[in-house]
């Protein structure tokens, strides 16, 4: 196309007229160009699959009886109800537990449908001593000055330690007189439950001195009455636990056990 000459006296309208073609020509190529890529795009896409496809995804959707929407409806809600009704997890909580001034401890204990039960102690010192009974409603703890107390799940409290020993001569000897006279004496050092109100500790009494032998005392909770199980006398004796025999003990080696009536047996 043949651009006119500035000179022509029809110059403007030429230049008009040639812009108008250009435009035009522009525009057809422009679709022709479209056309031929929307074209072969079609062409490279399976058109086959693709009705295949939606035709599966209509079928499927057709096909689904109101039984099986009803299965899935039931799975569904059986789900939810297996979460709602699964029991829920005793939620546990904390008691203060006075052992004497400046020092509380805080007992953990869980309720479960109205029934309370001791847990342990939480963050218990290393001097501390404690022990649960069998039916967790009990604590029982022995201080550095051997003081042994016991705790219900009331927030009820007791010392339970003899505070002094009367010798068969009337000779009294007061705990904290002896534990400060003889360095390392056991008063009422480790205790075990033999069942849920019965008590054992080992003790040095009824002696006094050094490298004395040790004992068996048993406490009963009920009456607060202390008596010595002279048939355990021993240089090494440890508690164990509650067997079918009863509340096991190992005096100088040798295993034995005691019974809910407060008797050694082998």
């Amino acid at each position: 196309m043949r651009k006119p000459s500035i000179f022509s006296r029809d110059y403007e309208r030429q230049m008009r007229k040639r812009r108008k073609r250009i435009f035009i020509i522009s525009l057809l190529a422009i679709f022709v160009v479209g056309t031929l890529f929307i074209t072969i795009a079609m062409n490279s896409i399976n058109m086959d699959t693709l009705r295949n496809k939606v035709q599966n995804w209509i079928d499927e959707d057709e096909n689904m009886s109101p039984d099986d929407t009803l299965i899935e409806e039931n799975i569904n809600e059986e789900e939810s109800s297996k979460e709602e009704t699964l029991p829920k997890e005793p939620e546990s909580k904390s008691m203060d537990l006075f052992i004497r001034d400046g020092l509380i401890l805080k007992a953990e204990y869980e309720e479960n449908n109205g029934e309370v039960k001791f847990k342990g102690i939480k963050d218990i010192p290393d001097n501390i001593y404690y022990v649960l009974n069998p039916n967790r409603n009990l604590i029982l703890t022995i201080d550095e000055n051997q003081n042994m107390k016991i705790f219900n799940v009331d927030k009820n409290e007791a010392t339970i330690n003899k505070d002094k020993y009367v010798a068969p001569n009337g000779e009294v000897f007061n705990k904290d007189t002896v534990l400060q006279s003889y360095e390392g004496y056991l008063w009422n050092a480790e205790a075990k439950f033999i069942d849920n109100t019965k008590v054992a500790y080992i003790s040095n009494l009824p002696y006094f001195g050094y490298g004395l032998n040790k004992y068996i005392w048993i406490v009963d909770l009920n009456n607060n009455s202390h008596k010595t199980l002279w048939n355990s006398k021993g240089k090494d004796i440890k508690l164990g636990d509650i067997k079918e025999k009863g509340l096991e003990v190992t005096i100088d080696g040798v295993v034995k056990f005691i019974n809910s009536n407060g008797e050694i047996v082998n």
